[in-house]
């Protein structure tokens, strides 16, 4: 694993690599979200159902204009961006299955506010993958050290910072329902 800047993760994400990145609560795992074989490396490495879609960040709603229809996204959801709010949205009709709830049709995205990811997808030009850093049904990682002791040899570059001061991930609500699925 390597260990670095946002600017350098960027041509590693662009090849389909796995990052390690702090996000508002824990430290996540990510991906290029267009890519299938490195959501699958995630899923895999989360021991996690393949089935169950991943939740994308980005670092404004421009971003998302070829997952949703940005002129549906409420007032709402607009007032808790960017912030630790992750939405469910219908998901365009061209979105990649892997990215999105086979049985709603929805896709979950936040814009996020932690500098490092903003930098990340600022200088990817594009949302990632987001999902907390753990075999799936373990206990978030906070620290980086234990970050590195569980996926040194599982992904290819952790990027350095802090995590923000929030105790938990970030809360779901359903856009057409407003309806919290995790507070």
């Amino acid at each position: 694993m390597i260990i670095g800047s946002p600017e350098n993760a960027i041509k590693l994400l662009s090849d389909g690599g796995v990052i390690g990145y702090p996000t508002e609560a824990v430290f996540g795992l990510g991906c290029d979200p267009w890519n299938e074989k490195a959501v699958v490396r995630i899923s895999n490495i989360k021991n996690r159902n393949s089935k169950k879609p991943f939740l994308l960040v980005a670092s404004s709603i421009n971003q998302l204009t070829n997952l949703v229809d940005i002129n549906i996204i409420t007032e709402k959801v607009k007032s808790t961006w960017p912030g630790h709010t992750t939405w469910l949205i219908p998901a365009k009709k061209d979105v990649p299955y892997w990215l999105i709830d086979e049985d709603t049709g929805l896709i979950g995205i936040r814009i996020s506010d932690h500098p490092v990811i903003n930098k990340i997808c600022d200088k990817f030009q594009s949302p990632i993958i987001s999902t907390s850093a753990n075999i799936s049904g373990d206990k978030n990682i906070k620290d980086q050290k234990v970050f590195i002791s569980e996926f040194q040899n599982k992904v290819d570059y952790l990027i350095e910072g802090d995590i923000g001061n929030y105790s938990k991930p970030s809360i779901i609500i359903d856009m057409r329902t407003n309806e919290n699925i995790r507070k």
